[in-house]
């Protein structure tokens, strides 16, 4: 039988080594080996390294679900020679099995690399990571599950290699322009072993909707991929081994719901199996199964060239319910008040060109009191305020991962990535007191909100006004600005909080930096007024209105604010 390019043992996965820049491609059991001496992923797109990143934190729920950090079985738990359980085992003391869940994350975190239980687990499930395998290719299905008398037409849709790139992203029909593969002899669609599995996990996240096959002839509301309609929220570390860790929530945030469930990888079962699971709607109640979870069932000829274009063919899979789905805890949630939603959570993607702090509510606050203004931070930021309490983490790294689309219903078309980061210490995530940093900080950029959306932008309205113009291109442009202006020095002043030192004085200092970017950007605007602006306007009842009337408000509604 065919098999090529096992994941165990082949390098595929593109790592950061050093503070320089050198990257490595790295097989699984080399990447859990030596997880501590790598900085971090370092794939094509950070969207390609939050799809491989979910794929191996797959694999640290699934092992460490069934033994300890000593590789040793939960007590009452007994597992055959492929590490899957025979029994019950601890779900039948379900205190006792949290505690000792616990315990081998902070055992694994003291340790400060991974065990070697990781490496047996991998070799006993060798025959499950070939990436081309006629029985049980990786993340992909065999052929007789794509057989045509189960699908909508004749054969799957064909993708090809230029589009499963997300750097390329081109289709049959439009040439994408300053591509970042050479265009010759159709290069972009040659790819080789390790760029065909990253993209493959990719895809499986960020599909769209542009193709057509799905199984059997009725209609079904197809999956985009989970991870296109998420706001991802990842933690970042020091090295690998510590970003996996404080992204590995070993014990859910909503444990009752989802902490003693069998934890279900995909390469765990027949591709028959997964796709049957699918199809019937079954909810998804472990993290290993919704990490590795799937939008297409993916076919790949186990005896294709590489020499030549590659392409897959692809069949369209149910969507995964979106409302309230809490089992996810990597990602924004936004209260929907409307539409089919109404009344639910459901995911909500980062904003282009939007800064991660502007989000720092949904970030770390949490208020379902009122339906009006609910929020619901996401789960890894509840982990990590839970294993701050118990282990020194000195200072952390946000990460906000999120794929932009081209606003198309009938297609969703990936068209640009969405990434930001930010670095904040330790006690400013953990002081969640009335008063304390989560709050203060949520305050100072809901007040920035309001002196650029609300006073800055009132006053730009009054000079459009004046100047008898309507043009909102201006006004979002001369806000965005100020956004951009505002964002490194409220970055630096984050990341320069201290916990020793008066949180008042520290947020007047800031307070004052605010009040001079806004008089400096209102000022140049005054700096360049004609005529025109000064004169101004006469209003029926005689009320005047001019560029220094406007700037007056502006500059008294300012210091009332910012004092």
């Amino acid at each position: 039988m065919l098999k090529r390019f096992n994941l165990i043992d082949e390098g595929w996965i593109r790592v950061l080594v050093d503070d320089q820049g050198h990257t490595r491609e790295v097989s699984l059991k080399d990447l859990f080996a030596h997880a501590h001496e790598y900085k971090g992923l370092a794939g094509d797109m950070k969207t390609q390294d939050f799809a491989v990143l979910r794929m191996l934190l797959a694999l640290l729920h699934t092992v460490f679900s069934r033994v300890d950090a000593q590789g040793n079985p939960y007590e009452g738990l007994q597992l055959d020679d492929r590490y899957l359980p025979t029994n019950q085992g601890p779900v039948d003391d379900p205190e006792a099995y949290a505690e000792a869940l616990l315990d081998t994350w902070f055992d694994l975190w003291d340790q400060g690399s991974f065990p070697e239980v990781l490496a047996d687990y991998l070799n006993a499930w060798h025959d499950r990571f070939y990436l081309f395998d006629e029985e049980y290719p990786f993340f992909q299905v065999s052929q007789d599950v794509v057989a045509a008398d189960k699908l909508s037409k004749s054969a799957p849709s064909l993708v090809s290699g230029k589009n499963i790139n997300r750097l390329i992203s081109e289709s049959g029909n439009k040439i994408a322009l300053f591509s970042p593969k050479y265009v010759r002899d159709k290069n972009k669609e040659i790819l080789t072993s390790p760029e065909v599995i990253r993209w493959l996990l990719t895809f499986q996240g960020y599909s769209g909707l542009s193709d057509k096959v799905i199984f059997g002839k009725d209609k079904y509301k197809a999956s985009k991929g989970w991870l296109f309609d998420l706001g991802g929220t990842t933690l970042a570390g020091d090295n690998l081994f510590q970003t996996l860790m404080l992204n590995f929530v070993a014990l859910h945030p909503d444990r009752d719901d989802y902490s003693l469930h069998l934890q279900r990888p995909c390469w765990e079962y027949h591709s028959s199996e997964v796709v049957s699971r699918l199809m019937s709607g079954e909810p998804i109640n472990n993290l290993a199964e919704l990490y590795t979870t799937w939008s297409r069932a993916i076919y790949i000829d186990p005896a294709c060239d590489l020499e030549e274009p590659f392409a897959f063919g692809i069949v369209k899979l149910p969507d995964l319910d979106h409302q309230n789905a809490f089992l996810e805890p990597m990602t924004l949630w936004q209260f929907n008040k409307q539409g089919d939603n109404k009344d639910t959570f459901t995911p909500r993607k980062h904003r282009y060109h939007q800064a991660l702090w502007r989000s720092f509510g949904l970030l770390t606050l949490t208020d379902l009191s009122n339906q009006d203004q609910a929020k619901r931070k996401p789960g890894i930021i509840d982990w990590y305020n839970y294993l701050s309490q118990h282990t020194a983490i000195d200072s952390l790294e946000l990460e906000a991962i999120s794929m932009q689309d081209d606003g198309n219903a009938t297609s969703w078309v990936p068209v640009n990535e969405i990434y930001d980061s930010l670095r904040v210490k330790d006690f400013i995530l953990t002081d969640l007191e009335e008063a304390g940093w989560v709050d203060r900080i949520n305050n100072e950029v809901d007040l920035i909100k309001t002196i650029i959306d609300g006073i800055y932008r009132g006053f730009l309205k009054e000079i459009t006004a004046i100047r008898n113009t309507s043009s909102s291109g201006y006004l979002d442009q001369k806000v965005e600005q100020f956004y951009f202006l505002v964002d490194a020095p409220f970055r630096d002043w984050l990341g320069g909080l201290s916990a020793h030192e008066d949180k008042d004085r520290q947020i007047a200092s800031w307070r004052e930096q605010v009040k001079q970017l806004a008089f400096r950007e209102a000022e140049q605007i005054l700096k360049e007024a004609g005529p025109r602006d000064y004169k101004g306007l006469v209003s029926e009842e005689g009320k005047v209105s001019n560029i220094a009337i406007a700037y007056n408000k502006f500059s008294a509604s300012i210091h009332k604010r910012l004092q």
